[in-house]
């Protein structure tokens, strides 16, 4: 196996795992009781320069309704099944310009 196979298996796990983790997501807001979602969004800054500097944190609470979110959860899931797709061919078309290589060199 080559080290760009190598790369685009890690790779394919890695959307492997996102996949899990959204599905999971969407599993736990499927059952929640009411038909909204409250979405938290945290972000984390520096402000100041040298001694002054501080940190602050900015916190957004986002009301989503259930059908949005799981929306924006499928488009996700989607997404991330049409990348493995491509890392897959990748590896075929790498392993076929390899074999084609090496019956060139014969």
């Amino acid at each position: 196996m080559s080290n760009k196979e190598e790369r685009i298996y890690d790779s394919i796990a890695k959307c492997q795992q996102t996949i899990l983790e959204l599905e999971e997501l969407n599993s736990r807001i499927m059952g929640s009781e009411g038909e909204n979602v409250r979405f938290r969004i945290e972000t984390k800054h520096w402000y100041g320069y040298g001694i002054d500097m501080h940190f602050g944190k900015e916190r957004r609470i986002l009301d989503i309704s259930k059908y949005t979110m799981y929306a924006i959860i499928e488009s996700a899931v989607k997404r991330q099944k049409e990348r493995i797709n491509s890392f897959i061919d990748d590896i075929i078309n790498e392993r076929k310009t390899r074999k084609d290589a090496k019956s060139t060199k014969s």
